[in-house]
């Protein structure tokens, strides 16, 4: 029986900012000074540098990049935006603030992207855009998408969260479309500790999106602190030895005990809400110390892809002779960078207590089929293969600070349940 030597456990996930980083920005927000803006345009121009695009401006979160986009963009009220339903519900949440329509479509069941043909069939003479999400960081067809676009007059926006350095055919996710915008929060591969980011290569775009954004408050300094201290306890709570020694024990008698109750409450919140308006906390100007962070993160983004890239590759190989219908289809001409390794284990619980029990700590998508939420009825659609998902999803672990050999244990304990499991 395969289990991970007692102090070298693996966690779900690590967040992407180091340590010394995250105290400095701490110590930048507590030193007195006043939060500036003046390392913003620097940050803004390198990550446009990477994406290859010419245009890009900070945001403090990610629906906001959308809503600043949708804003800009001018689109007449009630217009459709077809979308996929696997996402956080502020997304639809900010859709509806803009005054358009939500339009869910069903996920390819086996790559968990956006798939043409249900796009093709959900367009009516109200869609007047496209948001494409690239789950897990893989690629869908995106010249398929890109020319259903074009024939229909659509707008056509990506959300790139998962997906820094991800590309379709040689060109990067969150590039095709009129514009693209990341999320930058504790768990991405280039984090602020929060925030986001749009890219285009639209001036006009841009500058709409801009002036918005330059219109936001400065951040209060308590809540910057909150969110990188934040990221401090992420950081210390997943660090190997920590989590060997203290998390990981935690973690397992939880499971052990009640298997669905971090799942629950992570991904069954109760308080979510329908929103009428942009709260306030929203709204509040990127600043330096977030540029600082993104920078350093910007400064090592490809080299740590290839690395999950590369601990993705093991998973591929060591699993897919047994249980290549529990991974995903990764269509040919797709460079994909396994944000997430998606592995389908409709046994749930069960598989998550036999990994939990032999040192692997892992999840499902903490996301939400936004389809299927109470708050949203007026707008849900039936979506089966978006709430398969939700509910059978795994993560396993890849990110680039586990080592190759621990993948390759990892891989050996997953094939240890299916040896004893009847779905396998």
């Amino acid at each position: 029986m395969t289990t991970l030597p007692w102090y070298d456990r693996i966690p779900r996930t690590r967040i992407y900012l180091k340590l010394p980083e995250i105290i400095g920005g701490l110590a930048g927000v507590i030193s007195g000074a006043e939060v500036g803006e003046e390392r913003v345009g620097t940050f803004e121009q390198a990550f446009a540098g990477m994406m290859g695009v010419g245009q890009a401006v900070a945001e403090p979160y990610a629906r906001i990049a959308l809503y600043h986009v949708v804003m800009a963009l001018n689109l007449p009220a009630g217009s459709e935006i077809i979308m996929t339903p696997i996402t956080i519900h502020d997304i639809v949440n900010v859709l509806l603030i803009a005054g358009l329509k939500p339009v869910f479509v069903d996920i390819d069941p086996q790559t968990y992207q956006m798939d043409p043909d249900r796009l093709l069939q959900a367009i009516t003479p109200k869609t007047r855009a496209v948001l494409v999400t690239h789950l897990f960081g893989l690629a869908t067809d995106m010249d398929h998408i890109q020319s259903l676009c074009r024939q229909h007059g659509l707008v056509l926006l990506e959300d790139g969260s998962h997906a820094y350095n991800a590309a379709w055919k040689g060109r990067k996710l969150g590039t095709f479309g009129d514009a693209g915008f990341f999320s930058l929060s504790s768990l991405k591969a280039v984090s602020t500790g929060y925030g986001g980011m749009v890219i285009t290569r639209e001036p006009g775009l841009a500058e709409g999106v801009r002036q918005q954004a330059r219109q936001l408050p400065a951040v209060a300094k308590k809540h910057l602190w909150a969110i990188i201290f934040r990221n401090l306890i992420l950081n210390l709570a997943t660090h190997p030895v920590f989590f060997s020694w203290s998390t990981f024990p935690l973690v397992r008698w939880i499971s052990d005990r009640s298997p669905e109750t971090i799942r629950k409450m992570q991904t069954d919140n109760p308080h979510v809400l329908r929103l009428r308006e942009l709260p306030a906390s929203w709204l509040w100007k990127f600043n330096d110390v977030q540029a600082g962070l993104g920078l350093e993160c910007l400064s090592r983004v490809q080299g740590w892809d290839e690395k999950r890239r590369q601990n993705a590759q093991i998973l591929l190989e060591r699993l897919g002779g047994v249980a290549r219908d529990r991974l995903p289809r990764l269509l040919e001409g797709s460079h994909n960078v396994f944000w997430r390794f998606p592995f389908r284990a409709p046994e749930g619980a069960g598989f998550r207590r036999f990994m939990a029990r032999r040192g692997v700590d892992l999840t499902t998508t903490l996301l939400p089929c936004c389809s299927s939420m109470p708050i949203f009825a007026d707008i849900g659609r039936e979506t089966p293969h978006a709430q398969r998902a939700v509910r059978e999803v795994h993560f396993l672990p890849v990110h680039p600070t586990i080592h190759p050999d621990r993948i390759h244990q990892q891989a050996e304990i997953v094939l240890e349940f299916l040896k004893h499991t009847p779905h396998g």
